[in-house]
Order: C-alpha cells, then sequence, then structure tokens
C-alpha cells in the first residue's frame, strides 16, 4: 500500500471518529439539557396514534438518535409503562425525527469546526455551572461533527484522480433497477454492522459531495440505511417480553415495507426529489430531502393502520406463553438509554417503597391488636412484602449502578448514588419490620401474658415510627427537605425520648410484674427494633441533607 494511499486512510478513519465522537457528544449534552422535558414529553404519550407519533419525532429530535428513541420505547415495553400501539407510534415519530440528522449535515460549515471544537473547549475549561459545561461539550460535538466531515471530505478528495478506485466506485451506480438494489443492500448491510445510520449518512454524503458516486447512488444507500438501523432495536429485544420483541420487529418492518414501495418508483422518487431540491447542485440537500421525504411519507401511509399492524405482529410473534425474567419494579436497563427518565422512574420506586412500609406498620398494628397467629393473611403479607421490597431494592441497585458506569452530569450521577443509599435504607425498614413481627409471634408461641400497658407502648411507638416515615418519604417525594429540617429533626427526638422513657419504665415495671424470659427478651426486642428503624429513618434525612448540599 503506498504513501497516499495510506494518508487517505488515516485521514478518513481520523476524521470517521471525530464525526462518531462528536455526534455523541451532541446526543449526550442534548439528552442531559432535556432533562425534565424528555419525561413530560414521554408522560404526554396516549393511545393516539398522532400524540405518540409526535412524542416520537420530539424526543429524537432532543437525543437526536432514532435508536436511543426506539430502545427506550422497547425498554418501557418491556417494563409495561407502554403498551404496543403507543410503541409503533413512538417509533414512526423516530423515523420523522431522525432525520434531523441529514440536515444538519446540510449545513456546510465544516471548515469552522475546528474553532468552534477550541471555543466550546475553552468555555468548558472555564465555566463553574452544570449546565454551562453541558453546554459546552454538546458545542464541542458539533465542531468534531463538522471537523470530522471535513476530514473525510478532504481525505476522500485524491480518489477522484485514481482511475482504480473510479472504477470501483462505478460499480455502485443506482442508474439500473438492480443498482438501486444493490446500493440499498450495501446500505443497509453497512449500517447494521457500524449500528449508526449518522454515520452511514456521513459518509454517503461526503462520497456523494466528491462525486465518487452519484447523487442517485446516495438516495438508494440512504433507504438501505433506513433498514439497517433497525438492527439495533433487534438487539434491545432479545431477552425482551413479547410485546417488546414485537416492537422491535415492527420498527424493521416499518422500513423494509417503505423501501420496498420506493424501489419500484426510484426513478419518479429522485426526480420528484430533484422537483422539491428546485434541481438544486447541492448534493448534501438532495440526500437529506430525499431522507425526510422517504420517512415522513412512510410514517403517513402507515400512520392510519397502526392499530391493524399492531394485530398482525401479534399474529406474527403470538405470544407461546415463554418464561423470561420476571420483575418487580417498572425498571428496565434499556431506559437507561435515556438516563434521566431512567433515574426519575428509579426515584418513584423509592418512593412507592416507602409508601408500602407505611402500610406494613399498619398490618404489623394489626397482628398485635388481634393477636394474630403466623397462619394468618396479614402476617404473611408482612412476610411477603418483606421479600418483595428486597427483589425491589436490587432491581433500583442495578439500575443505578449501571447509571453510575456512565458519564453522567453531575445532579444525574448524584441523583443515581442517593437512591443507591435509600433503596438500601428503606430496605432495612423492611427487614425491622418482619423482624418485629417474628418477635411478637415468639411471644404469642410461648404462650406469654402480654399487659395492656405493654401493647400501648407498641402502638404509641409504631404509629410515631409510621407518621416519621411518612412524612420523610413526603419530603423525598416533593424534594422539600430544607424547609422539613427542623421538624423531622423534633420527630426524631421525639420518639428517642419516648423509647427511653418506655424502657425505663418498662425495667421499673419488670421488677414488679413477674414475666418470663421469653417474653422480656422478645419485648425488648420489639421495642429496640423501633429505636433502630428511628436512625434508619433519619439517615434518610441526612442522605437527602448531603444530596442537596452536593447539588
Amino acid at each position: 500500500m503506498n504513501k497516499d494511499i495510506l494518508d487517505i486512510l488515516f485521514t478518513v478513519i481520523g476524521g470517521l471518529g471525530l464525526f462518531l465522537y462528536g455526534m455523541q457528544l451532541m446526543s449526550d449534552g442534548m439528552q442531559r439539557l432535556a432533562g425534565n422535558r424528555l419525561k413530560k414529553i414521554i408522560g404526554a404519550i396516549t393511545d393516539n396514534r398522532i400524540m405518540a407519533t409526535l412524542v416520537g419525532v420530539g424526543v429524537t429530535g432532543l437525543v437526536q438518535s432514532s435508536s436511543v428513541t426506539t430502545v427506550m420505547a422497547i425498554g418501557f415495553v418491556n417494563a409495561q409503562l407502554m403498551n404496543l400501539s403507543q410503541a409503533l407510534g413512538v417509533v414512526l415519530g423516530a423515523n420523522i425525527g431522525t432525520t434531523i440528522t441529514g440536515w444538519i449535515l446540510v449545513i456546510k460549515i465544516g471548515k469552522y469546526g475546528l474553532p468552534i471544537a477550541g471555543v466550546a473547549s475553552i468555555f468548558y475549561l472555564f465555566v463553574k455551572k452544570d449546565a454551562a459545561k453541558i453546554r459546552s461539550v454538546m458545542v464541542f460535538g458539533i465542531g468534531l461533527v463538522f471537523l470530522g466531515l471535513d476530514l473525510m471530505s478532504s481525505g476522500l478528495a485524491p480518489l477522484k484522480e485514481m482511475p482504480q478506485f473510479i472504477e470501483f466506485f462505478h460499480k455502485f451506480d443506482a442508474s439500473s433497477f438492480s443498482g438501486v438494489i444493490l446500493c440499498a443492500m450495501i446500505g443497509m448491510m453497512t449500517t447494521a454492522i457500524v449500528q449508526s445510520s449518522s454515520a452511514t449518512l456521513g459518509i454517503t454524503i461526503t462520497l456523494a459531495s466528491q462525486g465518487l458516486i452519484t447523487p442517485e447512488t446516495g438516495v438508494a444507500l440512504v433507504l438501505g440505511e433506513n433498514i439497517g438501523t433497525t438492527i439495533t432495536a433487534y438487539l434491545a429485544s432479545l431477552g425482551a417480553n413479547i410485546n417488546a420483541k414485537r416492537t422491535a420487529l415492527a420498527h424493521f418492518g416499518f422500513n423494509l415495507i417503505g423501501v420496498c414501495w420506493v424501489l419500484p418508483l426510484f426513478v419518479y422518487y429522485v426526480k420528484f426529489v430533484h422537483l422539491v431540491t428546485g434541481n438544486s447542485k447541492e448534493i448534501a440537500l438532495i440526500i437529506a430531502t430525499a431522507h425526510t421525504m422517504f420517512n415522513v411519507t412512510n410514517v403517513l401511509l402507515f400512520m392510519p393502520f397502526v392499530r391493524q399492524y399492531a394485530k398482525i405482529l401479534i399474529k406474527i410473534l403470538p405470544d407461546k406463553g415463554e418464561i423470561l425474567e420476571t420483575k418487580t419494579t417498572k425498571l428496565d436497563k434499556r431506559i437507561l438509554e435515556t438516563p434521566a427518565i431512567a433515574l426519575e422512574l428509579v426515584e418513584e420506586e423509592i418512593y412507592n417503597t416507602g409508601v408500602a412500609l407505611v402500610n406494613l406498620f399498619e398490618d404489623f398494628k394489626m397482628v398485635v391488636e388481634k393477636q394474630l397467629d403466623k397462619s394468618d393473611e396479614v402476617v404473611k403479607r408482612i412476610f411477603a412484602e418483606e421479600e418483595r421490597i428486597d427483589i425491589v431494592q436490587k432491581e433500583i441497585s442495578d439500575i443505578a449502578k449501571e447509571a453510575l458506569i456512565l458519564e453522567l452530569p453531575m445532579d444525574l450521577t448524584l441523583s443515581a448514588k442517593t437512591s443507591l443509599s435509600l433503596a438500601d435504607e428503606y430496605e432495612s425498614l423492611s427487614d425491622y419490620v418482619a423482624l418485629q413481627t417474628k418477635h411478637y409471634l415468639k411471644i404469642l408461641d410461648k404462650g406469654c401474658l402480654v399487659g395492656d400497658n405493654e401493647y400501648q407502648n407498641i402502638y404509641k411507638l409504631n404509629d410515631k415510627i409510621r407518621d416519621f416515615l411518612s412524612v420523610v418519604n413526603k419530603v423525598y417525594k416533593d424534594k422539600t427537605i430544607d424547609e422539613n429540617v427542623v421538624k423531622i429533626t423534633e420527630m426524631k427526638v421525639s420518639i428517642s425520648e419516648l423509647y427511653k422513657r418506655i424502657r425505663n419504665n418498662y425495667m421499673e415495671r419488670f421488677r414488679e410484674v413477674n414475666y418470663s424470659v421469653d417474653f422480656v427478651t422478645a419485648y425488648m426486642d420489639i421495642l429496640n427494633t423501633y429505636r433502630r428503624m428511628n436512625n434508619h429513618i433519619f439517615h434518610i434525612t441526612e442522605i437527602l441533607i448531603e444530596d442537596k448540599n452536593e447539588d
């Protein structure tokens, strides 16, 4: 391989690498800045196919990746947060949203890519606010995108003077029907391998801009790229539930059927593209227009038949009762494609766990009041709920740990760390409720006599702890820790003092009443669990305060 070829190869590879990295930075930056907007947009999804499609367009426009949107939709379907029809609408919208990338590439500012990246990096070094840093990274990514395109363009330019390469590229010519199919297949396979339609679109525009391929060939390649990009959704659906697999198949079906109806009309399609662009000679404009027209037209054709399409998918992929991993929460690692949404769902699960714990205290009080034994449904429910919360804690921890591996902005990193700690604290509280239930059952099994005074002590501590947790849990949900620190501290102190009074009075009473050793041990164990739970609940407050201060 001679030096000229090596120079071209190194320049093109370097440009492609910068382009891909720039797209990733731009996508991450836009996603981080979107933050809560993404959650609100997703929350707007209804069974209305138009609204679901608009959500798909909006999310893809914000995250700059149809793959991210589609994988996220698969994650939502797998977590049963979205039904199949809703997901199909989102996938349709993602196909339109992804065309924005092509229009970004139409902007001819390649020579400004390096100064844009340079200015953005300088700003990143000197700005202090997290949001400003994220914007700097996003702009830096935009600079790299155009710098990468410029490098690829300049790197490929010498190939125009090399006969062997001209002859090679002429083999991929969309001047005939078979040539169109070949180009579409090449576009499909290339995109399936690199798993980035943005990358193959950038390469296609660069090749066409240098005159190495015709605009018609570029349009044919883009058709195939629309099919190839669906491989990401397929891979994401592996191991998911049946509806998630149907969503992935739907994405493939949308694009495949779209390409199939365009291919026989390809000549007229290209002529119409030229007509729409005013017979422009701007290659990037022609290809971006063709990309947008294909996806918008395909969506408009499919949209009226979304429900019918869903029924067809159900027939193609029937539910065969396959056993998949069952999850207690609605958390799915695929949703980490959009970390802001994933961590909000984690917070919801933690809050719901707190609500479940408040109900557990009510159950325990019922067990004591009615002197229920281990065969009673309420007792069984306490132990079953404790086991469920153990699983919830594991699933929350799995998502939070995965999130911490990602390069997230400070607020999301703190949210993941806080969620890890809180999930552990809430799980510990469920353990203590189950433990004190066991202590009480031990008292019943031994046939120990329990005085009304002892019962009243349990009720008082139980109600205080229940109210304390309820307040702290609501503070966590409403993010109002600053306004409630004093109130929470007073509640903690009040419970500590009540515990000490009950313990001291009980020690005096123990000398007066002839209680069995078994009763004394079990009863004191019950009292001590309330003391420990008081500390755990207050520790939740300390975690929230620390999170607020770091933020």
